[in-house]
């Protein structure tokens, strides 16, 4: 299941140095949102919870110009504990071998930027 966790720049860097991340809940297309929104497919569901979590990243930037940043992880099924709305709680750590890609949103912007996992760590000085 891909999930998308907004995170801090400094929680990033902790992220991608330690390979690990605990967190309590992350979006992801739960049945219950899936079914409040079946007349979109499985694209756009996560196209809106992605940014839905990039609009809550905007809201923890460590400046004024930093983008909000969202992790796009594939989770496990083995590690969802409970399903709640638009977002799952989790039993184990987030791995860095989960992450898929960074969505930036800038302020004022509505477009999401797409970084590969490679590409995280050469740009995530430029995202403070």
């Amino acid at each position: 299941m891909r999930a998308y966790l907004p995170i801090t720049h400094e929680n990033l860097a902790t992220f991608l140095n330690s390979g690990s991340i605990e967190v309590e809940s992350i979006l992801a297309p739960t049945p219950f949102y899936v079914g409040e929104n079946e007349d979109l497919d499985e694209e756009e569901i996560e196209y809106l919870l992605s940014l839905e979590a990039a609009q809550t990243a905007l809201e923890m930037p460590s400046s004024s110009k930093a983008p909000g940043i969202v992790l796009a992880i594939e989770l496990e099924a083995t590690q969802v504990n409970q399903v709640n709305e638009k977002s799952v709680t989790l039993n184990s750590k987030l791995m860095w071998e989960q992450v898929q890609c960074a969505l930036l949103l800038f302020p004022n912007d509505e477009e999401l930027i797409w970084f590969a996992t490679q590409e995280i760590e050469l740009n995530m000085g430029e995202w403070k």
